[in-house]
């Protein structure tokens, strides 16, 4: 685990609201999507308030979203599916009855997109289909995790081939994306932004092969299931879009992902008010921290939405006319 505590002068651009000045913020591994979106919003957030964010990185939203519902954590990388999962009580949570009562407590504030899962793997690794991963070892995500549950379910949904047919590296991201770049694996399935800095690191290290998905496995068994969930689409990925090492020539057909960022129903929704407005009132200087991050807005923020909005962000949104579904509205505004 990493963390990160960059301090600096809190400007007087907005009111000296009672805030809650200390917030417990969970992200993901460095270098990954949500690590960026998080630290850009510290960034902002200590730039324009009183709030001081303490940040702690390579962690899952399935652990997150739980301690968050917990009181345990006060921001951090929510998941539609993980959103869904929790309230229905299913996937990682069937084993714990009260999981959808603790939903109850989970808020959200903005959505962003994920970006599409790369399946990788190296150019002589002699994979060129999903269907030639019979016995080779695989990273798929983190042991729980929402996105190990995606890529389970695209070996099923386009071979029939399940853990055992394969070798399941467990591993967390970091552990997980250094094992592919030092062979250790032979395929990696990762969520991360197009273009990805990982990857085009992977790219300049040897020739690189994306593997597509077939057609047929979205319309067809777990996966066809998993993207009728928020936060799952189809897309694709240029074949050319990591340079004159990447193996294909034609497009990629991927899984798409969104992620968020939650809270939990007891942080006080003033200091939720106040960072929502820093993230949009310093828009340019999230857009600055990727290229991917321009597509972030407040006419975006709560697409793929299926949880009700913190009471904070709830009051940004309606004084700056963005409609929130009426299913999301959080009852404590009403």
């Amino acid at each position: 685990m990493g963390s990160m505590a960059a301090f600096g002068l809190a400007s007087t651009a907005m009111p000296a609201w009672a805030l809650q000045e200390n917030l417990r913020v969970h992200t993901s591994a460095p270098g990954s999507s949500s690590f960026t979106f998080t630290t850009a919003m510290q960034t902002v957030v200590q730039r324009e308030t009183p709030i001081r964010m303490n940040v702690t990185s390579g962690q899952t939203s399935t652990r997150s979203t739980l301690d968050a519902a917990q009181g345990n954590v006060d921001l951090f990388i929510s998941s539609p599916a993980i959103n869904f999962y929790m309230e229905q009580g299913i996937q990682m949570f069937k084993d714990m009855p009260n999981a959808p009562e603790l939903f109850k407590n989970v808020r959200q504030v903005v959505n962003f997109p994920l970006g599409p899962y790369h399946i990788l793997t190296y150019a002589d690794s002699g994979i060129e289909t999903l269907e030639d991963c019979r016995g080779r070892r695989i990273f798929i995500g983190p042991p729980g995790g929402a996105a190990t549950t995606v890529g389970l379910a695209i070996m099923e949904s386009a071979t029939g081939m399940k853990p055992g047919d394969y070798e399941q590296a467990k591993l967390d991201w970091s552990s997980g994306q250094q094992a592919f770049q030092d062979r250790q694996v032979d395929m990696a399935i990762i969520p991360t932004e197009l273009p990805s800095a990982s990857v085009m690191q992977f790219a300049l290290l040897g020739k690189i092969r994306l593997i597509s998905i077939p057609d047929e496995a979205f319309e067809r068994g777990p996966l066809k299931t998993m993207l009728t969930i928020p936060g799952r689409t189809i897309t694709e990925i240029p074949p050319d879009i990591y340079g004159a090492n990447q193996m294909n020539d034609a497009p990629i057909k991927a899984v798409g992902s969104w992620v968020g960022i939650g809270s939990r129903v007891g942080v006080d929704a003033d200091t939720i008010y106040a960072v929502t407005k820093a993230m949009f009132d310093g828009l340019d200087d999230m857009h600055a921290a990727a290229d991917w991050m321009n597509f972030f807005t407040p006419e975006t923020a709560l697409l793929q939405l299926n949880a009700p909005v913190h009471a904070g962000a709830y009051r940004w949104y309606k004084e700056n006319g963005i409609p929130v579904p009426e299913a999301y509205i959080p009852p404590e505004a009403m």
